[in-house]
This record gives structure tokens, C-alpha cells and sequence, in this order.
């Protein structure tokens, strides 16, 4: 192979963007794979994740260049601004390059894959398809915020991340260390520096966050990075790339769905995995096992070979020779090909909260799991605490923060011994109960403050006691909502987003409920405290869970 370094390419607007260029050595015109990055083109991480000598293997260049006022690329860093337009001209350079036959593809993960969705929107002529990993659809919901709460956790990290090499291009170092020293802070609880996901440093030296003051500002900013907004405009073949840990989960869902009911071929593929380039089996302290790995899918296959799978089969206008979803089921810790997403033969499923700590699963026609004596369950109502100088703390889930708040599968069991989380447990399983889709929350409520966040989420059990998460989300609930009803009374829907996952027999469900998880979101409260209502019984409050049916 041969490699150029910091080859220069000139933007519409005089802008100088850099690439490294990889390919083999020799005259022939190849499809290019160009991969647009705010992190560095040179950085280890990006073979981790794609490595261009596999490329080369399967007849692909390989083209890496950083993004406007990154790395080697000269002008101004302001996330998300230049994107579009950027991306339309590097995809035409790529293609006018002599080893370029005119075609070109894409690939990356989280700005990476939304660097492949502005170029897509751009309408570039030879970009032929992408593969956007974990990326999100609506930026509210995902990125920016989730449920009208801001992403605390993530917001933060980013801004210092990105911002401690900004001010490095600046010539700022002792700024530049400050900022790492800000970061290092934030495993020693200093994330309570930072409300509402905002750092006021960084604004007072001119460096930008992840989005979030800019929407706050000027909602329309919102659009450079809302991929909901443009997608009936693209008709680009995609290869989605999730993870049921990743904190943009949902969103890869919902764009591989819609690009579907417009009918375009794309295809989708969804780990047990976390928003890591490596796509290992080890999430947090649960492994799935060798062939959960995105080394060694199935133990047939790898992240790599399922892009130039995709990317050859687009290329040569042929179907891809499978069905267009691929999943990993936890907990019977095997891939699954599927026609759709969601699944068609989902049954939605109540696990409703009652009283006494106790959650019931029933059935669509209302059969219950386990002989519970619902019906002679009397409606009950909990009460719920939040304190802000002690919120409940951030332990796993899909999330990317810092070191100190590592993602993933965790035993959620010293937050169920707190007095501000309600819990709600199944008996246990029968049978084994496999879980693969939307999960969502509908609690009854009484909020005790004018603005108040409902955080939820739903765990597996093991024998041994390990409660381990599965889902989770938040909503805020404010005036903006409309008024309660007379009696103080509202209906809180909260989105938990998706899963994949069967519990063997003997295994419980379980419920948690609480007004925080922080750092991970925003507090609505910041100084405050109150005690809220949750009605239970009679169908007040419970969990939508799409349930797979046994096989036949």
C-alpha cells in the first residue's frame, strides 16, 4: 500500500481541508471509501473501526481527511456548521481523483456517520452509500437533549474533549491543559459544576460546545444536525450500525425504518454493544460472549465484511444476499436475521406497577403471569423524593461520558437500595420471555414541583440477585405540557427506546422509577427538592413491552 499524508483539497469557499490517502500500490481506478472525521484522521482508533488495509483486501481506496478547523484542516471549528456543503465537495474530489473510478462510498460512527448523512443530503452524484454507525435521527432526542432534558453527561465531556484541542490549535496551551484538568475533574464529581450541560469557560473563551448553547440561542441551528428533517430527500443506500448500549440507539433505528417505508435498500446490523469503535463482547460487567464481537460476528462475519458486503452488492447493483436486518439477541446470546424493524410479530405486553413493590406481567387479553391476586389489588399511590444536592447516580445504561461513568450493563442494586427510587419486581419467569423492540412508560402521576424529570428503567434479574439494565429514558413534565387535571393529576410517558433480549425461566422483570440520573441528564431542580405522587393499580402506571412470541 501507499500512503499520502495532509493532502490538500480546496472548499467551494477557499477553505483547505487535509486527507490522508490510503490505497494500494498501482495504477488501477478503485471504488474510494472516504471516512470525514473531527478526530483526528491519524488517530489509532480509526483502523480500530475500519482499517484501511482491509479496504485495500476487498479493492477499496481509502480517503480520511478532517473536517473544517480539525486536525490538519484549516478554518474556523463550529460543529455540525459546514458539513453539507463540505461534504458535496470532498465527495467530488475523492471521485475526480485518478485512482477513483467515479465511485464512492462512506463510512464512520457518531459525527462520522452524520458527516455521511449531510453528504448524502448534499446530493453528491457519486456517492453511491453509506454506513452511518451510531448516529442519531432528531437531535432532541438523543444528542442535544432526550425527553426535553439536556444530555448532561454527554455534552460536557465532548465540549472539553474537542475544546482542549481547539484551544490547542490556538496556541493556547496553558488553557488547553486547564481544559484537561476540567475533564480529569469530572470523575471526581465536578460535573455539578456544569448545570444544564453547560460550561461557561469554555463560552467565556470563545470555544464552541456539542450544539446545545447554539440551539439553546437559535433553535434553527437544530436543522444542521436533525437527520429526521432530510431523510425523505436522501435515497442513498445505508448500512445502519447500532448497539443496544449505544446513546444514540434509537436513532439509528428510526433512520434504518424510515428509509425503508420510503423504499430505500438499506440494511441494518445491531450489537449488544456500547458507543465504542471496537465492538467488544465485554459491556460493562456482563461479556455476551466471542461472538457478540464485532471481530468475530456469529463467528461468520465482522463489522469490516458486512460493509464491503453492502458496499460491494450497492456497487454492483444487486441485492445484498440476506435479509436486510441482523440482531443479537441478549441473553440467548445469538445473531438473528430479520425481514423488519420493529418486528411485525411483537405483542405488546403490559408489566403494570402495583402496590407493595410488586410489577405484574400481563398478557394483551390481560391474563396475568403468575397467580398475583391482581384483581383484589386496591389502588395505591407511592411517593417519590428528589433532592438536588443528592440525586440518584448514573450507573451504566447507553450512555458516553467520562471515564468515571463507564457504559454499559451494570448491577443496579445499590441504586435500588435508595429511598428515591421506587422499585417494582416480577415473580419469576416460567417460561423465557424474550423482549425485542420499543419499550415505553406510562406512569400516573401527581409531580410535586412545576418542572419535574421521570426517569425509568427496566432490568433483568438473575437468580443470584444481579439486576442488570436493559432500557431506560427520561421525561421532563412542565407547564409547557398543558395543565394537570383538577386533581394534580397527569398522564407521563416516558420512552425507554429499544432493546433486544430474552430472560430465561426463573429470571424476574423489574422496575425503576425516580426523578434523576445524574450526571447522565439534567436536573430539573438544580437547588431544589419536592416529593411527587405515582398511582399504582387499576392500570394507573406500566411498562409497554414488545414481547416475541415462542416459536412454533
Amino acid at each position: 500500500m501507499t500512503l499520502e499524508t495532509d493532502v490538500p483539497m480546496t472548499t467551494r469557499d477557499g477553505v483547505v481541508l487535509r486527507a490522508d490517502i490510503h490505497r494500494p500500490d498501482d495504477t488501477d481506478r478503485r471504488p474510494v471509501l472516504l471516512v470525514r472525521t473531527p478526530y483526528d484522521k491519524a488517530s489509532p482508533y480509526q483502523p480500530v473501526y475500519l482499517d484501511p488495509r482491509f479496504a485495500a483486501g476487498r479493492g477499496y481506496a481509502v480517503v480520511i481527511q478532517d473536517v473544517r478547523g480539525r486536525g490538519t484542516s484549516e478554518g474556523e471549528w463550529l460543529p455540525w456548521k459546514h458539513e453539507t456543503e463540505d461534504g458535496f465537495d470532498a465527495v467530488a474530489w475523492v471521485a475526480a481523483q485518478d485512482f477513483c473510478d467515479g465511485r464512492v462510498v462512506m463510512s464512520g460512527a457518531s459525527y462520522l456517520g452524520n458527516t455521511q448523512w449531510r453528504a448524502a443530503a448534499s446530493g453528491a452524484p457519486e456517492l453511491r452509500a453509506i454506513a452511518p454507525g451510531m448516529t442519531w435521527s432528531n437531535p432532541l432526542d438523543g444528542i442535544l437533549r432526550r425527553g426535553g432534558v439536556p444530555e448532561h453527561g454527554l455534552n460536557v465531556v465532548w465540549s472539553l474533549m474537542t475544546g482542549m484541542t481547539e484551544l490547542m490549535r490556538r496556541g493556547k496551551h496553558a488553557e488547553a491543559m486547564e481544559a484537561a484538568h476540567r475533564y480529569d475533574g469530572l470523575g471526581r464529581g465536578e460535573y455539578l459544576n456544569y448545570p444544564a450541560g453547560r460550561i461557561p469557560w469554555l463560552e467565556k473563551l470563545d470555544v464552541p460546545d456539542i450544539g446545545l448553547r447554539r440551539a439553546d440561542a437559535d433553535p434553527k441551528t437544530v436543522a444542521e444536525l436533525d437527520v429526521s428533517s432530510y431523510l425523505e430527500e436522501i435515497s442513498t443506500p445505508a448500512l445502519h450500525i447500532g448497539g443496544w448500549y449505544d446513546v444514540f440507539l434509537q436513532g439509528t433505528l428510526d433512520n434504518f425504518a424510515r428509509q425503508r417505508e420510503l423504499g430505500v435498500s438499506s440494511h441494518l446490523v445491531v450489537g449488544p454493544w456500547t458507543h465504542s469503535p471496537d465492538f467488544t463482547p465485554q459491556v460493562g460487567e456482563v461479556n455476551f460472549g466471542l461472538a457478540a464481537g464485532g471481530q468475530s460476528m456469529g463467528l461468520t462475519s465482522s463489522i469490516a465484511a458486512e460493509h464491503f458486503e453492502f458496499f460491494d452488492a450497492v456497487l454492483a447493483d444487486r441485492p445484498l444476499d440476506r435479509a436486510p436486518v441482523r440482531l443479537f439477541v441478549m441473553g440467548r446470546d445469538e445473531w438473528r436475521d430479520e425481514e423488519s424493524w420493529p418486528l411485525a410479530r411483537a405483542v405488546s405486553t403490559r408489566l403494570e406497577l402495583e402496590a407493595a413493590e410488586h410489577a405484574v406481567l400481563r398478557g394483551p387479553h390481560g391474563e396475568s403471569s403468575a397467580d398475583d391476586g391482581a384483581d383484589g389489588v386496591s389502588p395505591a399511590v407511592a411517593t417519590l423524593a428528589f433532592e438536588a444536592s443528592e440525586p440518584v447516580p448514573t450507573v451504566g445504561g447507553g450512555l458516553a461520558m467520562h471515564d468515571g461513568f463507564p457504559w454499559g450493563a451494570w448491577n443496579q442494586r445499590d441504586v435500588e437500595c435508595r429511598d428515591d427510587v421506587l422499585v417494582f419486581t416480577t415473580d419469576p419467569l416460567r417460561e423465557p420471555l424474550e423482549i425485542t423492540g420499543r419499550v415505553r412508560a406510562h406512569l400516573r402521576v401527581r409531580p410535586g414541583a412545576t418542572v419535574s424529570d421521570w426517569v425509568v428503567r427496566v432490568c433483568d434479574v438473575h437468580p443470584d440477585g444481579k439486576s442488570i439494565n436493559l432500557v431506560d429514558g427520561v421525561t421532563r413534565v412542565g407547564s409547557a405540557d398543558g395543565p394537570a387535571e383538577a386533581s394534580g393529576e397527569r398522564t407521563v410517558t416516558v420512552d425507554l427506546w429499544s432493546t433486544s433480549v430474552e430472560l430465561a425461566a426463573g429470571h424476574r422483570l423489574r422496575v425503576h422509577v425516580a426523578h434523576s440520573n445524574f450526571p447522565r441528564w439534567g436536573l430539573s431542580q438544580p437547588d431544589g427538592s419536592f416529593v411527587s405522587d405515582v398511582l399504582l393499580g387499576a392500570g394507573d402506571s406500566w411498562i409497554e413491552l414488545p414481547v416475541i412470541p415462542p416459536s412454533v
